[in-house]
């Protein structure tokens, strides 16, 4: 053999040992990731800092994909064949104030054309929101309006002008895609209330809030059917204001449930104002008892108790799986091809 294909061999066996070593690394650190955080944590307790962040990222970020194809993590989900939704855009009721909880106490429902808000007007924003979206064959594109109205049905609802030069975006809490898509330009308008919205960093709402969004509306309807959202703030008691007395809370949280053959799955994140617009919305996780002591709200109590507790107390370890499309549509996110 000449000493040009020996050392050709050499390279190859090489870039072969890498490739492989590579493919290990990943498959090791997206199994670590879909382990309980408290194990993770146990495990690296002695480990540098910068290889625990590497490690982490690195298994998020495959995780990601293959969760989406369905090929790792799992979901929280009960059986639930007979039940009825006692409300057309809460699956499992409105949210319910826990006595003596942290929930504010002026809370009062709007009802919108196609989703809900419990407006607070001493916070003036709402501290929640229901909505549902469902599959569609024929989304419609609507022009975004280019701007905010103040509500005149929310008491003490702030202008769109609070916000400018805030440093904090218009949050919208019922996104404007996943209504204008289905429902057309009057409940797109809807969107555009100051009574839907609440200050949020631009990190938060163009990235990893956005993300979630788009998927509930793009990726789950057609392979859950309808989806159901609730969506919220969480502030402390001592808290923080615009220049206008809005207050600024400190997260806010998505609940998303569905029920397909006849099994009913629910996840839910939490999302602090300070999140880097690249975070993977996965990291976020976290168990609807926990937003229910955060925020001071009962969530899902029109359900049967038994399977009302196993969604509450189950963490799942991943987003909902939809197939190679939303393979594609994370690509698109993270190489910043979807706006907000």
């Amino acid at each position: 053999m000449s000493k040009k294909n020996t050392s050709f061999s050499i390279w190859r066996r090489i870039a072969t040992f890498l490739m492989l070593a590579l493919a290990a690394g990943l498959i090791g650190a997206n199994w670590f990731v879909h382990e309980p955080r408290a194990w993770r944590e146990k495990q690296t307790a002695s480990w540098p800092a910068p290889i625990v962040q590497t490690v982490e990222n690195l298994g998020h970020a495959f995780a990601d994909y293959t969760d989406a194809l369905g090929l790792s993590g799992s979901d929280v989900s009960v059986d639930l064949p007979v039940f009825t939704p006692p409300n057309g855009v809460a699956f499992g009721g409105l949210p319910v104030p826990i006595p003596g909880g942290a929930a504010r106490t002026d809370v009062v429902i709007l009802q919108k054309q196609t989703f809900m808000l419990g407006w607070s007007p001493s916070l003036r924003h709402a501290v929640w929101a229901a909505y549902r979206v469902s599959p569609t064959q024929t989304p419609l594109d609507l022009m975004r309006p280019s701007s905010f109205s103040q509500d005149t049905a929310a008491r003490n609802a702030p202008r769109s002008a609070d916000y400018a030069r805030s440093g904090y975006d218009r949050g919208h809490l019922v996104p404007n895609h996943a209504i204008a898509s289905r429902f057309g330009k009057k409940a797109q308008v809807e969107t555009f209330l100051t009574s839907n919205i609440a200050p949020q960093r631009p990190a938060l709402n163009q990235g990893p809030w956005a993300d979630v969004e788009r998927r509930i509306a793009d990726d789950w309807p057609d392979r859950f059917g309808d989806i159901w959202v609730i969506v919220g703030t969480i502030s402390p008691q001592q808290r923080q204001t615009l220049a206008a007395g809005i207050n600024i809370p400190t997260a806010f949280y998505q609940i998303v449930v569905a029920r397909h053959a006849d099994r009913v799955r629910a996840f839910a994140v939490v999302m602090p104002q300070r999140i880097s617009r690249l975070a993977r919305p996965r990291v976020t996780l976290a168990t609807i008892d926990e937003i229910e002591q955060l925020s001071g709200f009962d969530f899902l109590s029109a359900l049967p108790d038994e399977e009302e507790t196993a969604l509450e107390a189950g963490r799942p370890t991943r987003l909902w799986p939809s197939g190679f499309r939303s393979v594609v549509s994370i690509i698109r996110r993270r190489l910043g091809v979807y706006s907000n």
